[in-house]
């Protein structure tokens, strides 16, 4: 019988649109759709709902506060939030939707933000630090807002609050910042530790690294000087178990005032040929020599994926590690441990997987004879080669073009003139597309002068 009468209403509510035009159609569909969207008064459990009431930050007290982060930038286009984070997901976005979410502050454009380093799609932080002014109990309580817990709370699984420090309203990350590090993480594979070491040695001390690094034009620079304090190449990991020394771990630890953009992967990308005998170690020297070699030439940047930002250093910042500052009260490092500790272990099985499947293939055969994949792998050299790049990541070619071969990117003063021209070109376009009936005027805003030394996007 349900059926039969289905069958009648669907067949009379189809005969009534027959007739209809299109514009009513649509006009019939917008009203269904609006009256669906109507938020219901009532929650879940029947009860009325109490609409919020606007936040009213003019009656909480403020001050200003420095937070160190830490994240896995694999599932982010960058840190710095970009404005659209349903289509450009970043570190900084997840950031300001949970400090809104738990009305630390209202607006990310009225809260005197600032960040240390803007790293770049899929590279992670450690030592980021960030400031900006946000709700807080003081005076009125006796006790502070558990700014680490609070966070914490309402972040995704990838990103940590680490530690809050209260800073004087003048602080500002980027500029205060004293110095940064950077660890880049690669497997030993073939490459030549010895001179990895002997060209690394060539980039401690100021240099100017527009070689090593991706030129923008649109930020004027001018200055390209940076001072690299240190760097060290040492082990972080034994070979893996079953497997040849090749899979064992090493990182570049790399400390500077500040760097360029893509500096660190550049840098990279350099040792890496010499590692793998492409290149000869002074090649770093004939790069830094702009007087020889203007302008770059052209070569791959390493990967972003072993990239770390692992520490910002700022005089006199009193981090406290829990709400209160009493870290062994609260159990909050303890907590902030396990939870990265829980995703080690995620990763860790993934990869004793993978290495399960190598270990099982070293006795393969390969070619004729009694050859086994093992032996074959510890002689066997790349034919073609391939240029590694970090991450998994290689480059495979024919045949291999030494640097001082190979095309030239734009100098720095050519990628200037053709932004200016391009630039003058769009005002000239602007100004005579405009109607003839009405006077405008179109002024060019000066380009910005960017030439004090701080970080750029690695």
């Amino acid at each position: 019988m349900f059926q039969r009468f289905l069958r009648r209403y669907t067949t009379n509510t189809m005969s009534r649109y027959e007739n209809w035009t299109r514009e009513q159609l649509l006009e019939r569909i917008a009203a269904l759709e609006s009256s669906t969207n109507v938020p219901s008064k009532r929650s879940i459990d029947g009860k009325p709902r109490k609409e919020q009431r606007p936040f009213d930050m003019s009656k909480y007290s403020q001050r200003h506060i420095a937070l160190k982060v830490a994240y896995l930038g694999w599932n982010y286009m960058g840190f710095a939030a970009q404005g659209n984070e349903e289509a450009v997901p970043t570190v900084e976005g997840r950031l300001f939707q949970a400090l809104q979410n738990c009305r630390l502050i209202v607006d990310p454009d009225q809260c005197q933000f600032s960040r240390c380093g803007r790293t770049d799609k899929g590279v992670s932080g450690l030592g980021q630090v960030v400031s900006l002014r946000v709700r807080s109990n003081l005076p009125q309580k006796t006790e502070e807002i558990p700014y680490v817990e609070t966070i914490n709370r309402l972040l995704p699984d990838d990103i940590r609050i680490l530690a809050w420090a209260p800073v004087s309203d003048t602080f500002n990350s980027r500029f205060d910042c004293r110095s940064r590090t950077y660890k880049y993480f690669f497997p030993r594979g073939k490459l030549d530790l010895d001179l990895m070491r002997q060209g690394a040695s060539y980039f401690i001390g100021e240099h100017d690294f527009r070689n090593f690094c991706k030129l923008d034009p649109s930020k004027n620079i001018t200055n390209y000087k940076r001072t690299v304090l240190s760097l060290d190449i040492r082990p972080v990991a034994p070979p893996a178990l079953g497997a040849s020394d090749s899979t064992g771990f090493f990182e570049v630890e790399l400390k500077g005032t500040a760097f360029l953009w893509h500096q660190v992967r550049c840098i990279m990308s350099i040792l890496f040929l010499v590692g793998q005998k492409l290149e000869r170690p002074e090649i770093i020297q004939d790069l830094l020599n702009v007087s020889k070699i203007e302008s770059r030439p052209d070569y791959p940047m390493a990967s972003e994926l072993p990239l770390l930002l692992y520490d910002c250093e700022f005089d006199g910042l009193d981090w406290k590690y829990a709400g209160n500052g009493d870290a062994v009260s609260t159990g909050t490092p303890v907590r902030i441990y396990q939870h990265w500790q829980d995703l080690w272990a995620e990763h860790m099985t993934r990869t004793l997987l993978c290495q399960t499947f190598m270990a099982s293939m070293r006795g393969y055969p390969v070619e004729s004879g009694s050859n086994t994949l093992a032996s074959y792998l510890e002689t066997h050299q790349d034919n073609p080669p391939s240029v590694v790049l970090g991450g998994g990541k290689e480059v495979r070619s024919s045949r291999y073009k030494k640097l001082l071969d190979r095309p030239r990117c734009d100098s720095d003063q050519v990628k200037k003139e053709k932004y200016r021209a391009k630039k003058k070109q769009k005002t000239i376009t602007d100004t005579t597309s405009t109607p003839s009936s009405s006077t405008t005027t179109t002024t060019t805003a000066p380009t910005p002068n960017n030439d004090n030394p701080v970080d750029e996007k690695q």
